[in-house]
Parts: structure tokens; C-alpha cells; sequence
């Protein structure tokens, strides 16, 4: 009984929560309602202002009265009043909006035209102004006014019947939702009663209830034991659907690793013709089209790019990029990365800075793949730092052993990446926001290569940032700076000179 009339109560709550959405929507909608009508109000003094403007133009060059000419300037005012009205009514409507640009243009012309009328009067006399006005014809000069007025007036006429439909629907749902939750309490009365009586006949045959939940039981865990054959299944067949995918995941970039010489050579060409007719020997071409040359270059360049990413990527991912270990010094590594990008750094106005320890000890890695990811982190800290910002490359090393390497990190004073970007940032075509790649571009390739370089190396590249105030992407290096990639099973003779480098 309690349970029914808890039930009934929650029913109650809820239906009240929906009535009072529902009020809020019949509000909302009656406010729109009243919002069109205000629109059409605005659209009807409008009219009126230019039909008395006109009115008073043509009494003032058929009479030359001075309450005609009055009534033509208050009216022209009251025109431009009622356009901003109409203008700040219908802010939420561009269609609407373009329309009043026009009826506006529209309005000032005819208003500068009964002008010069008027001035043509004072300056030559009413015959004049009279032959002005019947060559003029104003009627049908104010017909594309009174066609567009007439456009907006339907078109708010037909808003208006639209959003009273759906206040009636609002007020049709309200009036429902009460009468279908006052049903539904009568129910849930009648429900709890019937409980109560069920209750009465369960205690009395407890004992016939207990054999057949003793039943129930033994038929659950039959149940359970099919469920649970029918979950092995299903788990081995999506074992296999994974292993298909992920087959056909490196089917694609087997495919697209072999096809790096087929796309980049047409390419090339192209770029390759665009920058020798660019060169124009005989001076035939002109300024305009040695900018579209120009422009060609600029975004071959680009897409070449594009697709070096592409398939430097899908190389890594179809496990077909090398290890070649060498000893590296970072010192050296990060003052050449920095050269190279200090003319980008310069022309964005970013500070370069480089904080490296005296000595560092160098460490065993492959060195352009790791200039690769450093050149990747650096770009990317500088683009997305502002004019005056600070980009900062720093040698981390070991707290008991102050000459040994364990991580680089690259700080800005950039952007920053939100927080709930933060998990993403490294995947393929993912930026830090949805509008970076409109305001800075690029493809969102770098960062993913830049991680899958680095478990290449067997790195461990990670990132925290603020937003705001910028971003931190460290490069924790294996084994406390050591030994990079494990060289193939057949080199053993170079492991073992790698281990007596670094004191193995």
C-alpha cells in the first residue's frame, strides 16, 4: 500500500513537472506571438510613413503648401524609425533582415528622389516640378517598395500562423498531460488496492510460493548458463570482427605506405612546372597570373605536405619505418631544431629559448626521427603562441645524476588545449578546438605522428596544459635516456656495443 501510494506520489510530481514545462512553452509561445504581431505593427507604420511621405511630396509640388512639405519630412523620419524598429525586431531572421536592407534601399531612394522634387520646385516653380512628377510616375517608382513590404508582411503573416498553431499544441499538451496524470493516479490506486489483496492471498499460501520460486530458480540458472554460452559466442565473433578490422586497418596502410611514389611524383611535377613558368623568360605573362602560379606552388607545397603526413603515418602504422640507433646529442639536436624554426618564430614574433644542462650526457636513439618529433612540437608551440609569447625547450635530467638525460620538454605561453580535448588531442585529424583549424589551420596529423615516432622509439610522449596559459608536451625518454629501440635479433653484435656504451 505504501509502495502504491509512494508510486502515486512520483506520478503526481512528475506530472506536474511536465504540465509546468508545457506552461512555459505556451508562454514562450505566446511571447513569439505577440513578438510577430509587434513585427507586422512595425511593418504596417512603415507603410504608413511612406504613403504620407508621398502623400505630403506630391501635395507639396501640386500646391506648394508648407504643411504639405511639413508632413512630407516628419514622414520620412518616421520611415527610418520604423526600419530600425523593424530591424531590431527581426534580428533573429536574416531572410527578413535582407529584406528590410532592401525595402530600405528601396525607401531612400524614392524619399532622395521626392527630394530633389521638392528642391526642384523651390528652385523653378510648380510647372516644373509638376512635369518632374507626371514623367516620374510615381506610382510605379513606389511598386517594388510596396511588392518587397508585402513579401514581409506574408511571410511574418505566415510565422504568425505557425507559432499560434504551436502555442494551441503546447496548450493541447498541458491540458493532456493533466488529464492523462489524473488517470494514471486513479490507476495506481486501484493498483495499491489490489496489492494489498494480493498480499492477504500470498501469505496464505507462502509455503505452494516457496516450491515454485524454487523452480523459478533452477529455470534462472539454466537461462543464465545459455545467456552465458550465448556471450562466449558472440565474444569470439567479436574477436574475429576486430581481428578483420584491424586486417583491413593494415591493409589500408600497407596500401597507402606503397603508394607514396605515385602520389608525390605527379606532385612534384606539378610544382616543379608551376615554379619554372613562374620564372617567365620572356616576360609574357602578367602580374595577376604570376600570382596565380604563386598560389598553384603555395598549395601543391601544401598538399605535399599533407600527404607526407598521411604517409608517414600510415608507414608507421603498416610497421614499416626502421630503427637506425645512433648516439645522439641533445644539446646539438635542440639548438638545430630551434635554428630551423627561428625564421618561423621570428615572423610570428615568439621567443626561442633553450635550457640545456652543462654537460648532458648524449643517449642512444634515432636522431631524425626524434628531430622529426622535436620539429613537430616546437612548429606547433610557436603557431599556436601569440605575438610576444615564449616558447621553451628544456633538457630534463636525472636528480642524482645531473649529466644524464631522461626527458625534453617544449612550454608555451600558447592557447592552451580544454581539458576535455586533452584525451584526443593525439589522434589523427584532432586539434585542441573545433574552431583551431579554421584560425591557425593545419591537418592534425602532427601530433599523431609525433606520438607514434616516439613508442617507436620507445618514448612516452604526454601533454598537460591550461587554457589560457599554455601547454606542456614532455618526452620521457626509455631507461633514463639509454637505449632507445631494441635493434632486430640478428644484430646482436650491436646490442652488445650498445650495452658497453651505456654501461649495461
Amino acid at each position: 500500500m505504501l509502495l502504491g501510494l509512494a508510486a502515486a506520489f512520483a506520478v503526481l510530481i512528475a506530472v506536474r513537472g511536465y504540465a509546468r514545462t508545457r506552461v512555459v512553452a505556451v508562454d514562450a509561445a505566446t511571447e513569439w506571438v505577440d513578438h510577430t504581431h509587434r513585427v507586422l505593427e512595425a511593418v504596417g507604420a512603415a507603410d504608413t510613413r511612406f504613403a504620407d511621405a508621398q502623400l505630403g511630396h506630391r501635395g507639396y509640388l501640386l500646391r506648394g503648401d508648407s504643411a504639405s512639405v511639413a508632413l512630407y519630412r516628419a514622414s520620412a523620419a518616421g520611415v527610418d524609425s520604423a526600419l530600425a524598429q523593424l530591424r531590431t525586431l527581426t534580428r533573429d531572421n536574416r531572410a527578413q533582415q535582407r529584406r528590410i536592407d532592401s525595402l530600405a534601399t528601396f525607401a531612400h531612394g524614392m524619399l532622395a528622389t521626392m527630394r530633389t522634387e521638392i528642391a526642384l520646385r523651390d528652385a523653378r516653380g510648380a510647372e516644373a516640378a509638376r512635369g518632374a512628377l507626371i514623367r516620374g510616375k510615381p506610382n510605379d517608382r513606389a511598386e517594388p517598395y510596396r511588392a518587397l513590404s508585402a513579401r514581409i508582411a506574408a511571410d511574418e503573416q505566415a510565422l504568425l500562423a505557425a507559432r499560434a498553431a504551436r502555442r494551441t499544441h503546447d496548450r493541447d499538451d498541458r491540458d493532456l498531460a493533466m488529464r492523462w496524470g489524473a488517470f494514471v493516479v486513479l490507476v495506481l490506486c486501484v493498483a495499491a488496492a489490489g496489492r494489498v489483496r494480493s498480499a492477504l492471498i500470498v501469505r496464505a499460501g507462502a509455503e505452494r510460493e516457496r516450491d515454485e520460486h524454487a523452480q523459478a530458480l533452477v529455470r534462472q540458472s539454466a537461462e543464465l548458463e545459455e545467456q552465458n554460452r550465448e556471450l562466449t559466442a558472440q565474444g569470439e565473433a567479436l574477436r574475429q570482427a576486430m581481428d578483420q578490422a584491424e586486417g583491413a586497418n593494415h591493409a589500408k596502410s600497407m596500401f597507402l605506405a606503397q603508394m607514396s611514389h605515385e602520389l608525390r611524383t605527379p606532385l612534384n611535377s606539378v610544382i616543379g612546372f608551376a615554379n619554372i613558368v613562374r620564372r617567365n623568360p620572356h616576360g609574357t605573362l602578367s602580374a595577376r597570373e604570376l600570382t596565380y602560379l604563386e598560389r598553384i606552388g603555395e598549395n601543391g607545397r601544401q598538399l605535399l605536405r599533407t600527404i607526407n603526413s598521411i604517409l608517414d603515418l600510415s608507414k608507421i602504422e603498416a610497421e614499416q619505418e626502421s630503427v637506425e640507433l645512433e648516439m645522439v646529442s641533445l644539446d646539438v639536436l635542440v639548438r638545430e631544431v630551434l635554428a630551423q624554426l627561428e625564421p618561423q618564430a621570428t615572423a610570428g614574433r615568439v621567443e626561442l629559448v633553450a635550457e640545456l644542462p652543462a654537460p648532458v650526457a648524449s643517449v642512444v636513439s634515432d636522431t631524425e626521427k626524434l628531430r622529426r618529433v622535436l620539429i613537430n612540437l616546437v612548429a606547433n608551440a610557436v603557431k599556436f603562441t601569440r605575438a610576444g609569447g615564449r616558447v621553451l625547450v628544456r633538457v630534463e635530467t636525472a636528480p642524482r645524476a645531473r649529466t644524464t638525460p631522461v626527458a625534453i620538454e617544449v612550454r608555451d605561453t600558447g592557447i592552451g588545449i580544454p581539458p576535455d580535448r586533452l584525451a584526443s588531442i593525439f589522434e589523427a585529424f584532432e586539434q585542441g578546438d573545433v574552431g583551431v583549424a579554421r584560425e591557425y589551420g593545419g591537418t592534425g596529423l602532427g601530433l599523431s605522428i609525433s606520438r607514434a615516432l616516439c613508442r617507436l622509439l620507445h618514448c612516452d610522449l604526454t601533454v598537460s596544459s591550461v587554457p589560457g596559459e599554455g601547454s606542456v608536451f614532455r618526452i620521457a625518454l626509455p631507461l633514463d635516456g639509454a637505449l632507445a629501440s631494441l635493434p632486430p635479433a640478428s644484430d646482436m653484435a650491436r646490442l652488445r656495443a650498445v650495452g658497453r656504451l651505456q654501461g649495461f
